[in-house]
Protein backbone atom coordinates (compact mmCIF):
# COMPACT_ATOMS: atom_id res chain seq x y z
CA UNK A 1 0.00 0.00 0.00
CA UNK A 2 1.48 3.32 -1.04
CA UNK A 3 0.91 6.43 0.96
CA UNK A 4 -0.79 9.31 -0.81
CA UNK A 5 1.44 12.25 -1.70
CA UNK A 6 0.83 15.47 0.19
CA UNK A 7 -0.79 18.25 -1.77
CA UNK A 8 1.52 20.78 -3.36
CA UNK A 9 -0.16 23.61 -1.47
CA UNK A 10 0.38 21.95 1.90
CA UNK A 11 3.98 21.14 1.06
CA UNK A 12 4.73 24.68 -0.15
CA UNK A 13 3.14 26.22 2.95
CA UNK A 14 5.22 23.97 5.21
CA UNK A 15 8.37 24.87 3.27
CA UNK A 16 7.60 28.58 3.55
CA UNK A 17 7.05 28.25 7.29
CA UNK A 18 10.31 26.33 7.74
CA UNK A 19 12.22 28.90 5.65
CA UNK A 20 10.83 31.71 7.77
CA UNK A 21 11.78 29.85 10.95
CA UNK A 22 15.35 29.37 9.66
CA UNK A 23 15.62 33.12 9.22
CA UNK A 24 13.98 33.94 12.56
CA UNK A 25 16.07 31.42 14.50
CA UNK A 26 19.36 33.12 13.56
CA UNK A 27 20.04 34.08 17.22
CA UNK A 28 19.79 30.39 18.14
CA UNK A 29 22.46 28.58 16.09
CA UNK A 30 21.61 25.15 17.53
CA UNK A 31 18.05 25.27 16.24
CA UNK A 32 18.88 26.50 12.74
CA UNK A 33 20.54 23.31 11.43
CA UNK A 34 17.58 21.25 12.62
CA UNK A 35 15.10 23.44 10.77
CA UNK A 36 17.40 23.55 7.75
CA UNK A 37 17.70 19.75 7.58
CA UNK A 38 13.94 19.40 8.02
CA UNK A 39 13.26 21.71 5.10
CA UNK A 40 15.89 20.30 2.74
CA UNK A 41 15.54 16.58 3.48
CA UNK A 42 11.93 16.11 4.58
CA UNK A 43 9.63 18.93 3.50
CA UNK A 44 10.95 20.07 0.10
CA UNK A 45 11.58 16.81 -1.82
CA UNK A 46 8.67 15.79 -4.00
CA UNK A 47 8.55 12.68 -6.17
CA UNK A 48 8.49 13.50 -9.86
CA UNK A 49 8.67 17.27 -9.52
CA UNK A 50 12.22 18.68 -9.40
CA UNK A 51 11.74 22.42 -10.02
CA UNK A 52 9.82 23.67 -6.96
CA UNK A 53 11.79 21.53 -4.47
CA UNK A 54 15.03 22.74 -6.06
CA UNK A 55 13.97 26.36 -5.53
CA UNK A 56 13.10 25.67 -1.89
CA UNK A 57 16.47 23.97 -1.37
CA UNK A 58 18.38 26.87 -2.90
CA UNK A 59 16.41 29.34 -0.78
CA UNK A 60 17.19 27.31 2.35
CA UNK A 61 20.89 27.20 1.55
CA UNK A 62 21.19 30.91 0.87
CA UNK A 63 19.09 31.78 3.92
CA UNK A 64 21.24 29.68 6.20
CA UNK A 65 24.48 31.07 4.78
CA UNK A 66 23.15 34.61 4.98
CA UNK A 67 22.17 34.38 8.63
CA UNK A 68 25.32 32.76 10.01
CA UNK A 69 28.00 35.30 10.88
CA UNK A 70 31.11 33.11 10.85
CA UNK A 71 30.11 30.91 7.93
CA UNK A 72 31.31 31.49 4.34
CA UNK A 73 28.70 32.99 2.00
CA UNK A 74 29.70 31.57 -1.40
CA UNK A 75 26.90 29.12 -2.15
CA UNK A 76 28.36 25.80 -1.03
CA UNK A 77 25.39 25.12 1.24
CA UNK A 78 22.87 25.99 -1.47
CA UNK A 79 24.57 23.66 -3.96
CA UNK A 80 24.66 20.79 -1.46
CA UNK A 81 21.00 21.41 -0.54
CA UNK A 82 20.00 21.35 -4.20
CA UNK A 83 21.82 18.08 -4.77
CA UNK A 84 20.36 16.36 -1.71
CA UNK A 85 16.81 17.57 -2.34
CA UNK A 86 16.92 16.23 -5.88
CA UNK A 87 18.36 12.94 -4.59
CA UNK A 88 15.66 12.66 -1.91
CA UNK A 89 12.94 13.39 -4.49
CA UNK A 90 14.38 10.74 -6.80
CA UNK A 91 14.47 8.27 -3.91
CA UNK A 92 10.86 9.08 -3.02
CA UNK A 93 9.79 8.34 -6.59
CA UNK A 94 11.90 5.20 -6.93
CA UNK A 95 11.30 3.71 -3.46
CA UNK A 96 8.12 5.09 -1.89
CA UNK A 97 7.88 4.63 1.85
CA UNK A 98 5.19 2.81 3.71
CA UNK A 99 6.29 3.16 7.33
CA UNK A 100 7.57 5.71 9.79
CA UNK A 101 10.59 3.53 10.58
CA UNK A 102 11.72 3.52 6.96
CA UNK A 103 11.17 7.29 6.76
CA UNK A 104 13.34 7.99 9.80
CA UNK A 105 16.04 5.59 8.59
CA UNK A 106 16.11 7.34 5.21
CA UNK A 107 16.27 10.76 6.87
CA UNK A 108 19.15 9.69 9.13
CA UNK A 109 21.16 8.44 6.15
CA UNK A 110 20.38 11.60 4.17
CA UNK A 111 21.37 13.76 7.15
CA UNK A 112 24.80 12.14 7.28
CA UNK A 113 25.22 12.52 3.54
CA UNK A 114 24.00 16.13 3.75
CA UNK A 115 26.59 16.89 6.43
CA UNK A 116 29.43 15.54 4.35
CA UNK A 117 28.24 17.20 1.17
CA UNK A 118 27.68 20.63 2.76
CA UNK A 119 31.07 20.70 4.42
CA UNK A 120 32.77 19.36 1.32
CA UNK A 121 31.09 21.98 -0.90
CA UNK A 122 31.91 24.81 1.49
CA UNK A 123 35.49 23.59 1.72
CA UNK A 124 35.74 23.65 -2.08
CA UNK A 125 34.27 27.14 -2.17
CA UNK A 126 36.38 28.82 0.52
CA UNK A 127 38.81 26.38 2.08
CA UNK A 128 38.95 25.16 5.65
CA UNK A 129 36.15 26.29 7.96
CA UNK A 130 34.84 25.29 11.40
CA UNK A 131 32.29 22.48 11.42
CA UNK A 132 30.52 23.22 14.65
CA UNK A 133 27.97 20.86 16.15
CA UNK A 134 24.91 21.74 14.08
CA UNK A 135 25.18 18.52 12.10
CA UNK A 136 25.17 16.53 15.34
CA UNK A 137 22.05 18.33 16.59
CA UNK A 138 20.32 17.60 13.29
CA UNK A 139 21.30 13.93 13.42
CA UNK A 140 20.33 13.41 17.06
CA UNK A 141 16.92 14.99 16.54
CA UNK A 142 16.05 13.02 13.38
CA UNK A 143 13.42 10.94 15.22
CA UNK A 144 11.71 14.13 16.43
CA UNK A 145 11.62 16.13 13.20
CA UNK A 146 11.23 12.98 11.13
CA UNK A 147 8.10 12.04 13.04
CA UNK A 148 6.78 15.62 12.86
CA UNK A 149 7.36 15.86 9.11
CA UNK A 150 5.77 12.43 8.60
CA UNK A 151 2.66 13.56 10.47
CA UNK A 152 2.51 16.92 8.67
CA UNK A 153 3.04 15.54 5.19
CA UNK A 154 1.08 12.32 5.41
CA UNK A 155 -1.72 13.30 7.78
CA UNK A 156 -5.18 12.44 6.65
CA UNK A 157 -7.63 9.59 6.64
CA UNK A 158 -6.15 6.17 6.11
CA UNK A 159 -7.78 3.83 3.58
CA UNK A 160 -10.75 2.02 5.07
CA UNK A 161 -11.38 4.64 7.77
CA UNK A 162 -13.73 7.58 7.70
Amino acid sequence: MRLPLPTATRQNLLCAAALGLIFLSAPFPRIQPILHATLVLALAPRAGEPIVPALWALAAGWTLEGTLRLYPHLGGTAWADLTLTLLAGWMAARWPLESLKGWITRLAALTLLHTLLVHGAVRLAVGAHPWGYGWLWALVTVPLWGWASWRLLHAGPTPGRR
